[in-house]
């Protein structure tokens, strides 16, 4: 997902080299890679990779990193909920409350028919709204659009980078980005309240090291490590990922809402495969609501959005129904789990 919390930040378009995209797209796979096995992969020296790593932090390329969280796994749901606010005065108070509120994960403004997308996560419907309503009452609020996200469709960080060959990836010693475990074979296991705790640290900081983590929930490196290998290998970690601020590139984000007619499990199946192979969307998913999917795409020129939509008129022919195109222009909140999960 993009960042562009720090709009004061002076940007400067990053032009990537062939190896800054090699990097970049090996740390896309996991950010927690270590830098010598980076370099051996890349056959690079370690000075060169670290030393390209911090220019890309520098001119804010990288601007952090998270873990993915698996939040069904832990009885969780996301719901998200478009809104349009009548005066300025509602929108700031909104976005104040929605930044400080322990139940929101995310927080997007657009221009378009509706001003913010803000996703909240909850156990079941009735909580999350519940959690809205308190974060509208006293604000004038023009419109609301709920939706409930169903399945995942794709989920990327630079889908137009190419993928990294992994082969060796799996043999790494003391290897701090538990890329083995992501390999193998999906066990069993049931967190507790000191797993949570590190689920949330992870996902505000996914380069945390072993011993930072210790120190944040008192315990050992070892018993660290053992139980992010089984939180891995359980399936509550997806990825440990970078945010990338897309503003860097030239880039920009928008959402399409998209409604069919006819939806078939033949036309998600032939949908899924048309989005998952276009290097444009960062993220697609399934909706059940007004409308049936929702798409980020990420684009470099207007023209681009236009061809999107065409391509998808011609790939669903007289299944497509209509869209709606929201501008994204900030991001004041984004992760993949809540403060208010850390206690199940």
């Amino acid at each position: 997902m993009r960042v562009l919390e720090d709009s004061e930040i002076i940007k400067n378009k990053v032009i990537l080299h062939k190896n800054d995209e090699k990097i970049l797209a090996l740390l896309c796979f996991n950010i927690r890679l270590p830098l010598s096995k980076i370099a051996k992969l890349l056959r690079l020296s370690r000075q060169s990779v670290e030393y390209r790593i911090k220019v890309m932090q520098r001119h804010h390329l990288i601007a952090g990193s998270r873990a993915v969280i698996n939040i069904k796994k832990i009885g969780y749901q996301s719901y998200h909920f478009f809104l349009t606010m009548q005066n300025t005065s509602s929108e700031k108070t909104f976005i104040e409350l929605c930044k400080n509120h322990l139940s929101v994960n995310a927080l997007i403004s657009y221009s378009g028919k509706f001003n913010y997308e803000v996703s909240i996560m909850e156990k079941n419907p009735n909580a999350a709204l519940i959690k809205l309503l308190s974060l509208i009452k006293g604000l004038e609020v023009a419109d609301i659009m709920p939706t409930i996200l169903l399945e995942n469709i794709k989920s990327s960080v630079l889908p137009s980078l190419q993928e990294p060959k992994l082969s060796s990836l799996k043999y790494i010693r003391n290897d701090p980005s538990f890329v083995k475990q992501f390999f193998a074979q999906q066990q069993n296991y049931i967190p507790d309240d000191k797993d949570l705790e590190l689920l949330y640290q992870l996902s505000q900081n996914a380069q945390l090291t072993l011993s930072d983590l210790g120190n944040k929930i008192k315990l050992t490196n070892d018993a660290v490590a053992y139980r992010i290998k089984k939180l891995v290998r359980a399936g509550y970690i997806l990825e440990f990922r970078p945010v990338i601020d897309y503003a860097v590139l030239g880039l920009s984000i928008q959402a399409v809402l998209l409604k069919v007619r006819n939806r078939t499990p033949e036309l998600d199946t032939q949908f899924h495969a048309h989005i998952k192979q276009n290097t444009s969307v960062v993220w697609a998913t399934s909706l059940f609501g007004n409308w049936d999917y929702l798409i980020y795409l990420l684009h470099e020129r207007q023209e681009e959005i236009h061809s999107f939509i065409e391509s998808l008129k011609d790939k669903l022919s007289n299944n497509f129904s209509s869209y709606d195109i929201l501008f994204a222009y900030k991001e004041h909140k984004y992760s993949y789990m809540t403060e208010a999960m850390r206690k199940g």
